[in-house]
């Protein structure tokens, strides 16, 4: 007499839960490396632009998050607007991997630099000298943000007497005789030069400040056109 074996219920039951979490674990994954759809940019609220996600699991468009970058930070890593995050790497939108257009394609240059600059270890070293170009450019940037920022105009003329002093003593051990001082003097000279130059600084910053306040008293007053 052949007997039937019952099936295995509790058996299917496992399979189809294991079934169920690994597609659950491919949604979540696909949507990972999507900006959320009812969602906006949190520095431009508006829709993504070539989105990009933090290590933080927050999602900016790639050239506000790098804008941020560029006008917050000199060296350091760009912190998260969200959560205050320091930003070690930046994940662009899968889909814009194999996109052609040129403002895709130089933005993307720009987010793997940025990751170049913040990796550890003797291959971080190796990409930093290569980035020395770039690191240069940002330090030169800040010191003029610095030299121009009104606020800072006290910092800024101890500093600046304080480097004319520097001077005037390597031109004095170098017995160097190239610059008519007439009877002022080196020292006098160069600290003259100095003050001059945090004054011209000030008067810079002052009206760059102008120049921007004026720019957003503008786009307060204009009209919004709803789409």
């Amino acid at each position: 007499m052949r007997i039937m074996k019952k099936p295995n219920i509790s058996s299917s039951i496992k399979d189809g839960d294991v079934k169920m979490e690994e597609e659950g674990g491919v949604k979540k994954r696909r949507e990972s490396e999507n900006p959320p759809e009812d969602d906006c940019c949190p520095i431009c609220f508006g829709n993504f632009s070539i989105p990009c996600k933090t290590n933080c699991g927050h999602w900016f468009c790639a050239s506000c998050i790098l804008q941020l970058w560029y006008y917050r930070s000199t060296l350091r890593r760009c912190k998260c607007p969200i959560c205050c995050c320091l930003i070690s790497k930046l994940v662009p939108e899968v889909s814009l991997l194999v996109q052609q257009e040129e403002d895709v394609v130089e933005l993307l240059k720009k987010i793997r630099r940025y990751n170049h600059l913040y990796i550890s270890g003797a291959y971080g070293i190796f990409l930093k000298v290569l980035a020395l170009p770039l690191l240069t450019r940002r330090v030169l940037r800040a010191l003029m943000d610095t030299l121009m920022d009104p606020d800072q105009v006290r910092l800024n003329y101890y500093l600046m007497r304080i480097f004319a002093l520097f001077l005037s003593w390597i031109y004095c051990s170098c017995e160097f005789q190239f610059i008519p001082t007439g009877g002022l003097g080196i020292w006098r000279l160069f600290d003259i030069c100095a003050i001059a130059t945090v004054a011209i600084f000030y008067l810079v910053g002052l009206y760059h400040r102008w120049v921007l306040r004026r720019r957003v008293r503008q786009l307060a007053v204009l009209p919004i056109h709803p789409d």
